[in-house]
């Protein structure tokens, strides 16, 4: 399970704590609409059914290299607690027959690896594809900001990676996607994936979120749905004596528990989704019980959680670091003893278990079980099946969108081929070696030169494959399993919807005044201010928008 997960965004916090659109906070699909109004296209908001898109989706081929020993239930990904003793080639030739350079844009959130020229795991999967692929790689957190100047100017390169939760921050989507994007369905629809069977394999409801204005146009990378886990620092927990939290008292006792600013730690980086979801506040929307749709920030359970959010912080139990920037990287003050409780993507627990624990063997970071503010039933939000995206640039010409494609089912290769070994870890004997388990370990030239970039091109199905960090596997089985059980209800489940811009562009403005809410600088008594403007900016409307988009649908 490697990829966005891992990354630790301002934007897409808030989006999934806010949460404007059914689908716009993971995904943010753009389909021709039966809710659309009359509006401008990327304006007036979009929604349609699944099921109504069967005929641009790819026929699904399954294709399995090696079998699970931990399936999961009710949508959690398989488990694999060891490597197999021989990986499949998955694709006997090389998808780019020219030999022609690709040009592709990639977020990571981690150091930099050498460029093209420079990195011999580039080198070894460029063989393979039959062409070099020179990389721009972004430092995930400044991702949008470079995206948005890119589109406008219409300057892309051949593959672009587009995370959905950038999606509801670049203007005008939908048209840039007309107009610099190639339309994927004559190439991929139906049976004609199967020229292309890594991406066939991809599960079609993942496609669907590739749909933009009644055409496929990006490769999705699939996932479970699940935004993020809140972690801990095991390690840590266990030398101060302490315990996961499983209700809302024992999170205002680890505060107290855990904070030492004299010994440089603190109980907490940001949690603020988990606490919204801890009291059972709705992802996005829910209807009351007259059956009118209330947004998450309308509802008695978010207000609680606001002020109990700003109780931890006017303790003193957030990182400083976190109080003076809402945007800051937490990840090395987890990594470092300095914050030992902070959500973050699901993907995030693999990729610092390969940075710490070659320097601290003794590093544990586990994810805690959901839970209710009072101990009782839990819900867990569930987001889009797919959240990121690869598009291909217009205008290429029908062999060089081939070759293309190619690239991208290369990387969509899964788990046990010899294509996803290379893309995820390089060549054996020089990036990393096998344990006796059969699991690799990077070595320090793999460590220097192997990094998230051939597999943000598209995706593969989900798995959770890394049985080189002791029980993490099984640890994270569980975790999943356990969460895909208690999703919530939503009542826009099956239907892609984008948000009208109207109602997208208040998300800003009210997480302004969240976070000063949070920091004491507003009082608690200005949410209802704050909501009141929301509701009055376009948050009505939104609601007109969102209960058609019901109606259209039988719901």
């Amino acid at each position: 399970m490697i990829g966005p997960a891992g990354g630790s965004t301002n934007r897409r916090t808030f989006l999934s704590l806010l949460g404007a659109g059914a689908a716009v906070a993971a995904g943010g699909s753009t389909l021709t609409a039966c809710s659309n109004d009359g509006a401008s296209p990327g304006t007036g908001g979009r929604a349609e059914s699944e099921d109504k898109l069967t005929a641009l989706l790819p026929a699904f081929v399954g294709y399995e290299p090696v079998k699970p020993d931990l399936p999961g239930s009710n949508g959690a990904s398989p488990g694999f607690t060891k490597y197999p003793a021989e990986l499949k080639r998955a694709l006997p030739d090389k998808p780019v027959t020219s030999g022609k350079e690709v040009s592709a844009m990639t977020p990571l959130w981690g150091p930099l690896p050498p460029g093209l020229g420079n990195n011999s795991y580039f080198d070894v999967n460029n063989e393979r594809i039959g062409a070099p692929v020179r990389f721009n790689v972004v430092n995930g957190n400044e991702y949008g900001d470079k995206l948005g100047p890119m589109l406008a100017a219409g300057n892309v390169p051949e593959l672009l990676c587009i995370p959905g939760w950038e999606i509801s921050g670049l203007t005008r989507f939908s048209q840039a996607v007309d107009k610099l994007f190639e339309d994927l369905t004559p190439y991929l629809a139906g049976d004609k994936a199967a020229a292309y069977p890594m991406l066939a394999n991809l599960p079609t409801r993942a496609w669907a979120y590739g749909v933009w204005n009644s055409q496929l146009k990006a490769v999705p990378y699939p996932g479970t749905g699940i935004p993020w886990a809140l972690f801990y620092r095991k390690d840590l927990f266990g030398k101060l004596g302490a315990e996961p939290p499983k209700n809302i008292d024992d999170v205002l006792a680890l505060g107290k528990e855990l904070t030492d600013a004299k010994a440089n730690r603190w109980a907490f980086g940001s949690i603020v989704d988990e606490i919204a979801r801890a009291y059972g506040a709705p992802a996005n929307w829910r209807k009351d019980s007259s059956g009118k749709l209330v947004h998450k920030i309308e509802t008695p359970e978010f207000e609680e959680a606001v002020a109990f959010t700003r109780k931890l912080f006017q303790s003193g139990y957030v990182h400083p670091t976190v109080v003076g920037n809402a945007a800051a990287d937490q990840k090395p003050l987890f990594e470092g003893g300095q914050i030992l409780v902070y959500q973050d993507g699901p993907g995030s627990w693999s990729e610092a278990l390969q940075r710490q624990l070659p320097v601290n063997p003794r590093f544990d970071m586990q994810p805690v079980m959901p839970f209710a503010h009072d101990g009782g039933e839990a819900i867990v939000w569930s987001g889009d099946p797919a959240g990121i995206f690869t598009f291909v640039k217009k205008g290429l010409g029908e062999q060089r969108v081939k070759e293309l494609l190619g690239v991208l089912n290369y990387t969509a290769a899964p788990f046990g081929t010899e294509e996803y070994q290379l893309a995820a870890y390089g060549e054996e004997g020089k990036h990393y070696t096998k344990e006796s388990s059969g699991a690799p370990k990077l070595t320090a030239l793999g460590t220097k030169e192997v990094a998230n970039t051939y597999i943000f091109l598209g995706g593969r199905p989900t798995a959770i494959t890394q049985s080189q960090y002791p029980g993490y596997v099984e640890g994270m089985s569980a975790w999943e399993n356990e969460c895909c059980k208690r999703f919530d209800k939503n009542p826009f489940e099956g239907i892609r919807v984008e948000a009208p811009s109207k109602l997208a562009a208040l998300n800003q403005p009210f997480d302004d005044k969240l976070q000063d809410i949070f920091r004491g600088r507003r009082p608690v008594a200005e949410l209802k201010t704050a909501v009141q403007a929301w509701r009055s900016g376009g948050g009505d409307e939104g609601r007109e928008f969102y209960a058609k988009v019901l109606s259209d649908n039988g719901r």
